[in-house]
């Protein structure tokens, strides 16, 4: 029975330290930047580059959105089989972050069946009531954005 007690006892002494709990980690929640909500804008064709409609969500400083050429003629693409098809409409995904002084920094990907995968390279600058961002390389295109609702 003693033997009993002192091993209920070491167990006792011990479960504190076995039931510590982990500390919430600093990046657990979302900060808040002034730059945060939806932005809406385009980007004007240059050269054989088409124009863009550029729409970004910005959240705690975290970009993510699209960019898509409107709708407009295309040429047409030739299938496996040798068949016409028409040519879909070219759409980037676009992420990245904006700085607390509102530098911005995105990183573009295209990929599409048809054609290879494009890379760019989008920086500009955020302000309270628009962003410009300038493209990288490629078609060098320029957009304003302006928050949408």
């Amino acid at each position: 029975m003693k033997r009993f007690l002192f091993a209920a006892a070491l167990l006792a002494a011990a479960y504190p330290a076995l039931a510590q709990t982990r500390a919430p980690a600093p990046t657990d929640r979302i900060v808040a930047t002034p730059f945060d909500g939806t932005w809406a804008g385009t980007a004007a064709a240059v050269g054989s580059c088409a124009a863009l409609d550029i729409r970004l969500i910005i959240e705690g400083g975290a970009v993510d959105g699209t960019a898509s050429e409107p709708e407009r003629q295309r040429a047409a693409v030739t299938g496996k089989r040798g068949e016409t098809l028409p040519s879909p409409p070219a759409l980037w995904q676009l992420h990245g972050r904006v700085q607390t002084d509102g530098t911005l920094k995105l990183a573009a990907l295209r990929s599409m069946k048809e054609r290879e995968r494009q890379n760019a390279s989008w920086s500009g600058r955020a302000a309270a009531s628009s962003i410009t961002l300038t493209e990288s390389g490629g078609c060098s295109r320029a957009a304003t954005l302006a928050r949408g609702r």
